[in-house]
């Protein structure tokens, strides 16, 4: 369930962080009682601190004076410990790490974390000090510049009265954390690569994609990198870098050389952000020139987990990360049955085999653990069969029961080549009877396509439009698609080039997911100031290996002499926070929490993400004037959803034109779980045909009654420009 945060202001008062000494040093009011060098320090009780809560520490009555030397009791004789959410920290003029932290209601207070080069070791706070010191550099890197976060922390410090100056997040009656002894964030991410084997010959290329996944309030830009590559071989990321908050993906190409050795290598992709470094292992095997092998199967080793198993469907609690089955490798199996009861589960996925492949093998690793006691009878069955893409059963490639519950994990293997050029299911059939449970473990499937000499492995590019012409603070926008041909199976990087200055462009998505065949938004803008003129754009892509690109003439009209370009949208980054005037919204629509990070700034509107019933509205009324000579909307979207269908639109958010009593004018789009990506993507519209009018701009977000769907929008801009 979505909870919306309160925006906290950064009042004019936080001018005053910035207004101090920009030298380094130690010192300051009370800093006896601050870093425990003072009279009472051995008072404080260091081991039995006292949960709290911000609510209830600023309650507190403030003491009508504040000794430099002394402790002011009980308060500063105990340690507290609370949950809250960090907003904003700067490196104070005293070397402080200076935090504002707040409550779910918007309460607000102080807390401090020393330098370790301020402290003697006579303080009995020094150890801690240095230990909250350490846990806060390796997730931020406090500077003189203020800075925003929204992360959960739990914090143990001090309690401390400071003087009350009126300081941004400043608590009324002037109360503390300082200084802070520990602070936790429970932050990390994982890396995983799909396919995790990829064979490639002498002298090409082939791709994996590194995914990484948070835990925790983990808010970083996460680097990769690639070690343990063959002598020749180049690793090259897209993106080299998974942008914070850390959550994406970035496909590695791996370019053989021609005189690479053959052999299998394992290649090391590491990621390195938050103060972390995670890994995953592709494991690389080059042969001969002349031929490629591609692995088929989409997340083979189950590693994003049970909340996005796709493009696998599969019984509910089958995707399991438990310590009681151990996955082969990573955290993540596939464990059917094992519950001792009648039940059957299935998994499955759809896959397209290329019609030119010499080879086609399918090969997982299962381990199978029993409590039945019979030596005779299969009591519970695995079946392993290939299915037609609409389920119906074309062979069984092997049964297997608690007869052949083994120790440890055993490889087993296939040959579908018979099956090349069609569409199957991978559909894996498990059955148990009423009673001594049987477990079948499964993990590390792999489909790969061998060719020989991978004739027509490509793919082109076209757009929609061949021309596109664009008044200045306008937009326009074309499809771009891409076909594939022969085997050819990888993710398809999109760029643009040739832009005029001023002018942008932006692809929704940024990358055509592999096998590689499908469409993006191209959505192409024009700045206020871009030169009248027609220039050719280079629209490129780039993946498998190979790269193609097509042309798309853009002409910028003439500014019309005088025009002006405005912008007519109120509050279009929802930053009023929870007055979201003059937008009408659904409740908790306005959010700022970091579970689905804004576009820009802290605010953004996200509708549905219940995984119930929900419909959820956003709308604003906006005049366009008669005399516009343009008028363009635009508009930011990120849709993250737990529907495993890749055909089926469950859940939907549809953005349309309303007059001013609210009848529909025009259906502009329509989305769905089926366009789910990593990120934002802008996407554009042409509205001149309402000039003249008072109409409402008008998304509905409808969901069903399971697996949530989260459509959140941002950076909202009408643009129109009148003479």
């Amino acid at each position: 369930m979505k909870r919306p945060l309160f925006l906290l202001l950064l009042g004019i008062a936080s001018l005053l962080w910035l207004s101090r000494p920009a030298v380094a040093q130690c010192g300051g009011e009370r800093w006896p009682v601050k870093i425990g060098t003072d009279t009472n320090a051995g008072q404080v009780n260091l081991n039995s601190p006292k949960a709290t809560t911000i609510a209830n520490l600023i309650s507190i009555t403030a003491p009508q004076s504040l000794p430099d030397n002394s402790r002011i009791q009980p308060t500063e004789t105990n340690v507290y410990v609370l949950n809250a959410i960090l907003k904003r920290y700067v490196r104070n003029y005293d070397s402080d790490y200076h935090l504002v932290i707040a409550d779910a209601s918007g309460r607000t207070m102080i807390a401090e974390i020393p330098s370790p080069d301020c402290v003697g070791s006579n303080s009995p706070f020094a150890a801690g000090i240095a230990h909250a010191r350490a846990q806060f550099k390796a997730m931020f890197t406090a500077t003189s510049t203020v800075q925003t976060a929204d992360v959960p922390v739990r914090i143990t410090g001090v309690g401390f009265f400071d003087y009350r100056e009126g300081l941004s997040g400043q608590a009324p009656n002037g109360i503390e954390l300082h200084p802070v002894l520990d602070i936790t964030f429970d932050a990390s991410f994982s890396l995983a690569a799909s396919p995790q084997s990829v064979t490639i010959g002498q002298g090409l290329s082939g791709t994996s994609t590194v995914s990484s996944t948070l835990s925790g309030p983990f808010n970083s830009t996460i680097t990769l990198s690639a070690s343990g590559l063959p002598a020749g071989t180049t690793a090259d990321f897209s993106p080299s870098t998974i942008v914070a908050p850390g959550a994406g993906s970035s496909t590695v190409t791996l370019s053989v050389g021609a005189t690479t050795p053959t052999g299998t290598y394992n290649v090391t992709v590491k990621g390195t952000g938050g103060g972390q470094t995670q890994s995953t292992t592709i494991t690389l095997t080059v042969n001969t020139g002349g031929g490629t092998s591609q692995q088929l199967l989409g997340n083979p080793g189950f590693e994003t987990g049970s909340s996005n198993p796709a493009p696998w469907i599969a019984s509910s609690g089958v995707i399991d990360d438990s310590g009681f089955e151990a996955s082969r490798s990573g955290s993540w199996k596939a464990w059917l049955n094992g519950y001792g009861f009648a039940n059957t589960d299935s998994l499955s996925q759809l896959v397209s085999l290329p019609a030119n492949a010499s080879q086609l093998s399918l090969s997982f690793w299962l381990h199978i653990d029993t409590a039945e006691t019979t030596g005779s009878t299969a009591a519970d069955t695995l079946s392993v069969q290939v299915r037609n893409s609409s389920g119906a059963v074309l062979k069984t490639l092997a049964t297997y029961s608690n007869l052949n519950a083994n120790s440890g994990y055993s490889q087993v293997s296939f040959d579908l080549t018979s099956y090349k050029g069609q569409t199957i299911q991978i559909y894996l059939l498990g059955t148990e009877n009423e009673s001594l449970k049987t477990s079948f473990i499964v993990d590390d499937f792999t489909l790969n396509s061998s060719s020989s000499g991978n004739p027509g492995a490509d793919f082109a590019i076209s757009s929609s439009r061949s021309a596109l012409t664009i008044a200045p603070g306008s937009s326009a926008s074309a499809l771009i698609t891409t076909t594939t041909s022969g085997s050819f199976n990888s993710a398809i990087a999109l760029s643009g080039s040739g832009l005029p200055a001023g002018a942008t462009a932006g692809f929704s998505p940024g990358t055509i997911a592999a096998p590689g065949a499908g469409s993006s938004t191209l959505s192409v803008f024009v700045g206020s100031t871009t030169p009248a003129g027609t220039y050719n754009i280079s629209i490129g892509g780039s993946g498998g290996g190979k790269s193609h690109s097509t042309t798309i003439s853009l002409t910028v009209s003439p500014g019309g002499g005088g025009g002006v370009t405005q912008q007519l949208l109120g509050n279009p980054g929802f930053e009023n926070g929870s007055n979201a005037s003059p937008w009408t919204v659904s409740a908790n629509v306005i959010n700022s929490s970091s579970s689905q990070p804004a576009h820009s700034g802290a605010w953004k509107a996200w509708l549905n993400g219940y995984g119930t019933v929900e419909t959820d509205t956003l709308l604003q009324n906006v005049s366009i004037p008669s005399t516009a000579t343009s008028a363009s909307l635009s508009f930011f979207l990120h849709i993250d959803t737990a529907e495993t269908s890749s055909t089926r639109s469950y859940d939907t958010l549809t953005v349309q034109i309303r007059n001013s009593s609210g009848s529909v004018l025009a259906t502009l789009a329509t989305y769905s779980n089926l366009n789910a990506a990593t990120g934002y993507g802008q996407f554009s519209f042409d509205l001149n045909a309402y000039r003249g009018q008072t109409i409402q701009l008008y998304l509905v977000g409808v969901e069903d009654s399971s697996l949530k769907t989260s459509f959140v929008v941002d950076d909202f801009k009408l643009n129109v420009t009148t003479p």
